[in-house]
């Protein structure tokens, strides 16, 4: 990424990285502040968008919020947060941006964590952890590793973006109060999940591609898993059905 470009987005949300980062940590906080830590951005997804919707209102409400765009990722200081968010695919995304290689040598098999690292947020949400994962957040992470156990789903791939109609189901209402049935022009995410391991809050129907999963949530060990999947776009994630579905995501998470 251009570096006055990193700068002028890292001046407008308040993202730490690196040295910054550290010293934000040990600055003392307020008794009873709430955290999250935010690692936000890929190839395909802008940060500003995602820290708008998803940070933004938290930031709002009081929270401490780090938000990470490159690898400075404090994987040994989860336990500081009550909340993590994780919107960004598994593939190594920086050289992913740069390029905007669809068919690498590699073939897309590089990973911008270790499986160690990944192993971290299983670890986080086991011991009572909360964690959102939007969009893309559990998208092209390998199989069987932390990110598709904790999510209890295996991302495959996408089809092309279309127009879907998208309905709340029957389960977990406190993540569908205020939704309606409404359309939008999204990804649908086919993914290998055993649905009666989660409950599905919101599915997706569209005459291309049938039915999809879009919505889905957890308790997992002493913690908290919910996934959202509409918002490939800034017009979708400002779409008011998907900001209410973000919200009712970070309720339920932060209750």
């Amino acid at each position: 990424m251009d570096t006055g470009r990193r700068r002028l987005l890292q001046a407008s949300i308040g993202v730490l990285s690196g040295a910054s980062l550290q010293a934000s940590a040990a600055q003392q906080q307020p008794a009873g502040t709430k955290r999250v830590l935010a690692i936000l951005g890929d190839a395909y997804h802008c940060v500003a968008p995602l820290d708008q919707a998803l940070v933004g209102r938290l930031r709002r409400n009081g929270w401490k919020a780090v938000t990470i765009m490159d690898y400075a990722v404090p994987w040994n200081d989860f336990a500081q947060y009550d909340l993590i968010i994780l919107s960004r695919e598994g593939r190594e995304y920086i050289r992913y941006y740069r390029e905007r290689d669809g068919d690498p040598p590699n073939r897309g098999q590089a990973r911008w964590l270790t499986p160690d690292q990944e192993d971290k947020f299983e670890e986080y949400v086991q011991n009572g952890g909360r964690i959102f994962l939007y969009h893309d957040g559990f998208g092209a992470y390998p199989k069987g590793q932390g990110v598709s156990r904790i999510a209890r789903s295996y991302f495959i791939r996408h089809p092309a973006i279309v127009k879907i109609k998208v309905s709340p189901t029957d389960k977990m209402p406190e993540l569908t109060k205020g939704i309606t049935p409404f359309e939008c022009a999204d990804e649908e995410y086919e993914v290998e999940m055993d649905e009666s391991k989660t409950n599905v809050f919101l599915e997706s129907h569209s005459p291309e591609h049938g039915r999809h999963a879009q919505g889905w949530a957890h308790t997992y060990g002493k913690g908290k898993v919910a996934v959202l999947i509409p918002g490939h776009s800034p017009e979708t994630i400002r779409h008011p059905m998907i900001q209410r579905c973000i919200q009712n995501c970070l309720d339920w998470l932060t209750a």
